[in-house]
């Protein structure tokens, strides 16, 4: 008998150095690309110079156009149109050969527990999230009914678990709330995931995969530097071996995104 949904875990997961690896090349040019036909900029040290790690498209974006001069009404007046551009031009190519080792495997294993909903909790635009998803073979454990948390509902990463909570609780528990923090987990690969997760209240593993060591993880409630770890951090919370830390301690609204 499947469990009731306020009995399931939530498991929110960032998708650019968690689930995938070195896969966001042709994304970046496309930002690029759009930021070239809409604002006309052309130093390329712009884009090179640029961290992107944990940071949600808008603001990369955003921060791109200021080092170029552009000023915040002009980025906004057009946030759109480079959003939409942005989405218009990816191409991902195929993606299967970037899939962080062994998470594919751990993801077939989540989808078959009865009390585990995925998700997805990411700063890249929904349209490009889905679309490299799918070139790595990995959109289907993240059913799009469920929603997610993307760039393209807010340039600050530290909104995305609530509006991806909301959207969860809408479409699978029977009042339409949204999903409970304390029954909600962020996997993600960087300081700004954990910081997005402490702001909304709610547990985070990190996983040392991306750009970041372990010992830039350690706000955290667990880390784990492979797919075998992280399985058995995620098991611990679902399966309530070992205690985890709080999720609402020290939530701070003004933590960056």
């Amino acid at each position: 008998m499947s469990r009731a949904p306020d009995d399931r875990w939530l498991l929110l997961w960032d998708i650019d150095g968690t689930l995938l690896l070195k896969a966001s090349g042709s994304h970046a040019a496309a930002v690029w690309d759009a930021l070239r036909e809409v604002h006309g900029i052309g130093d390329e040290r712009l884009l090179k110079n640029q961290p992107m790690a944990g940071m949600t498209d808008g603001q990369i974006a955003r921060d791109i156009l200021v080092a170029a001069g552009v000023d915040h009404p002009q980025i906004d007046a057009h946030a759109d149109t480079v959003a939409a551009r942005t989405c218009e031009t990816y191409e991902p190519g195929d993606l299967q050969g970037h899939v962080s080792p062994g998470v594919d495997v751990l993801l077939a294993e989540l989808h078959d527990r009865d009390d585990v909903v995925q998700s997805l909790v990411t700063g890249n635009f929904e349209p490009i999230a889905r679309r490299k998803l799918d070139a790595a073979g990995l959109g289907g454990w993240f059913a799009p009914e469920i929603g997610g948390g993307f760039g393209s509902d807010h340039e600050e990463r530290r909104h995305l678990p609530g509006f991806a909570r909301r959207r969860a609780g809408e479409a699978l528990r029977a009042d339409g709330t949204p999903w409970p923090p304390e029954r909600t987990i962020v996997i993600g690969d960087t300081p700004r995931d954990i910081a997005c997760a402490r702001h909304d209240g709610v547990h985070v593993i990190a996983v040392a995969t991306g750009g970041h060591p372990a010992d830039e993880l350690q706000d955290a409630d667990a880390v784990a530097t492979d797919a075998e770890e992280l399985r058995a951090a995620l098991l611990a919370v679902i399966d309530g071996r070992e205690p985890s830390a709080d999720p609402s301690r020290s939530p701070d609204p003004e933590v960056p995104a």
